[in-house]
């Protein structure tokens, strides 16, 4: 469609016609931002599920989505955080031992999975921060407290020693 740019008239329409369709975006904007807004009061997770979890269907439109513990992962993900737990175990062995139960992971995606609260009933957002979800947690906050406190003193240890050798 041509505008011709001494018509008022047409000026005024187009004119029109961005604004309801600027109304339109940001009421769709706004709707979207209300419904993640529901989810997280109501402890869903929006995104894709962690390793461990999977996505399920709960109707049989596959319309609404719920996360399970995925039978085959989520005890492999447990034993992750309960061999981290003990202290004894460095990543380079639990990959080694993720491996043998037949679950290939890098030692920083163990380092990942370690590090997020999810697994303990604590969903984290970049966006919004942290919220309880409602999905079954593979274990308990004090063994996730327990390897970010393992975590964190084998950073500062590691720190200590690089200073020594310099």
């Amino acid at each position: 469609m041509k505008i011709n740019k001494n018509s008022a008239v047409e000026k005024f329409q187009l004119g029109m016609s961005v604004g309801l369709a600027k109304y339109y975006s940001d009421a769709i904007s706004d709707n979207v931002k209300r419904a993640f807004e529901q989810k997280r009061r109501n402890g869903e997770w929006t995104g894709l599920a962690c390793i461990g979890y999977k996505n399920i269907s709960i109707d049989k439109n596959q319309l609404q989505k719920d996360i399970a513990i995925d039978s085959q992962k989520g005890h492999i993900v447990k034993n992750i955080f309960d061999m981290y737990a003990t202290g004894n175990y460095s990543l380079k062995t639990i990959k080694v031992e993720t491996e043998k139960l037949g679950l290939k992971l890098s030692k920083s995606f163990i380092k990942n999975i370690l590090s997020n609260p999810f697994y303990s009933g604590v969903a984290l957002s970049k966006k919004y921060g942290s919220y309880p979800h409602k999905y079954p947690c593979l274990i308990s906050k004090e063994i996730f407290d327990k390897c970010q406190e393992i975590s964190t003193n084998k950073m500062s240890t590691h720190k200590d020693l690089q200073c020594k050798a310099e």
